[in-house]
């Protein structure tokens, strides 16, 4: 019986190509919508976790202003005695500072504006203080000369100028003129993938912000120190040098924990609010399917009639109708888990493309899994009171019907 119920669904499906294609649109635009999100969503928190994982896990992050949003935008300053204030507390290793600044770059003929970064090495090598920033050189060495710079990924790939920049070329940073002696690794976005290193020095000099004034400083930890309470030690000691009381702070202090933890919270949210949404073209694919089995059910009254005359049970009528209903579901599902798939392909290459690495994709096997299960559940529940009321008629009631 069994195969015979599927061949007679198989049946109504081809004798019905476009109902069968609408009713089966509305499940899958919402599959392909949830697969799509959710496999972007995970890729993203991957690559965060990973720019994470190569900072380490034992680092602390001090910034002025009170929360994330207020990075590189916050009127307030750390200064040179606030790294100081940090480099004293039990349990830090090393502190560096960084400051940042939208400058003017010449190469060549070519003038063009991007960020560049000084970098403090005054307690360890150029290249370690970059690591510590999550940066690595992949080609030639850190910046330890004053008139020395680090180029980024953009630069070497001829994707800033017109032309590729290699190491031993002269870049004019703010009328000053520095030799490239390495190139970092492509993070991912092309912000970031754009920034040169310069040592904290030149970049003082250039920025005439002197030596006190710091946007930024990157804490790292001693063997066995615990970061939570490396990190309260910071707090306390940054309040008491800046004159200021707890709940008030004009600076803010975070583990590699707390901005994951942020990221991640921010990527629920978005990725709840936006499978709400694909859900309710589920729904509407639903209501779409319970109302096709209900016209079917009224359409082949007269075939259900003849069934039950010659044998066909309450059970077996019931079967059929939710059997076709279910199929429909994960019908729907496998389609829309096809286009989910390739669409979220297609954003990843085209984020690519435009130097948006960073955005990956990624399917767990729960993902595949439960978006076929649930549209085939959306289908079959769809379909149970249409079930119901066929397996319901009446034989003679049935045949008569017209």
């Amino acid at each position: 019986m069994w195969t015979e119920y599927f061949r007679l669904a198989f049946k109504t499906f081809a004798s019905q190509k476009k109902r069968t294609f609408l009713t089966l649109l509305g499940i899958f635009i919402g599959i392909a919508a949830v697969v799509s999100l959710i496999s972007l969503g995970q890729g993203l928190k991957y690559s965060i976790d990973r720019q994470f994982s190569l900072m380490g896990a034992d680092k602390v992050f001090v910034q002025p202003g009170s929360s994330m949003a207020s990075f590189g935008t916050s009127t307030v300053k750390l200064t040179s005695d606030d790294l100081a204030a940090i480099k004293s507390v039990p349990g830090v290793d090393v502190a560096s500072g960084m400051v940042f600044k939208i400058s003017r770059i010449k190469f060549g003929d070519e003038v063009k504006y991007t960020f560049v970064i000084g970098i403090d090495d005054s307690e360890q090598s150029f290249t370690e203080a970059m690591e510590g920033f999550g940066m690595e050189i992949i080609n030639g060495q850190g910046a330890e000369g004053l008139r020395e710079a680090v180029m980024p990924y953009r630069f070497s790939h001829a994707d800033f100028f017109d032309r590729a920049v290699e190491i031993g070329d002269r870049l004019v940073i703010e009328n000053k003129k520095f030799k490239v002696v390495g190139e970092v690794d492509r993070v991912g976005n092309p912000s970031d993938d754009s920034q040169v290193y310069i040592p904290l020095a030149a970049a003082n000099e250039i920025f005439g912000t002197g030596d006190d004034d710091i946007d930024y400083i990157i804490v790292g930890l001693k063997d066995g120190a615990n970061v939570d309470d490396v990190s309260e030690r910071i707090k306390k000691k940054l309040r008491k040098t800046r004159n200021v009381d707890e709940g008030d702070e004009d600076f803010a202090v975070m583990t590699a924990s707390d901005i994951m933890e942020t990221f991640g919270i921010v990527l629920t949210i978005v990725q709840i609010v936006l499978i709400g949404i694909a859900s309710i073209s589920l729904l509407v694919g639903g209501v779409n399917i319970a109302n096709t089995m209900y016209t079917a059910v009224m359409e082949r009254t007269s075939e259900i009639g003849v069934m039950k005359a010659i044998g066909a049970r309450n059970s077996d009528v019931f079967m059929l109708f939710l059997i076709e209903s279910g199929l429909l579901g994960a019908a729907g599902g496998i389609i829309g888990i096809v286009i989910g798939v390739g669409l979220s392909k297609l954003v990843a290459f085209g984020a690519d493309a435009a130097g948006w690495s960073f955005i990956q994709t990624i399917y767990p096997w729960y993902l595949i899994v439960g978006a076929f299960a649930f549209s085939f559940f959306v289908g079959a529940i769809a379909g149970t009171l249409p079930a119901n009321r066929a397996s319901k008629l009446k034989p003679v009631d049935a045949l008569r019907y017209e």
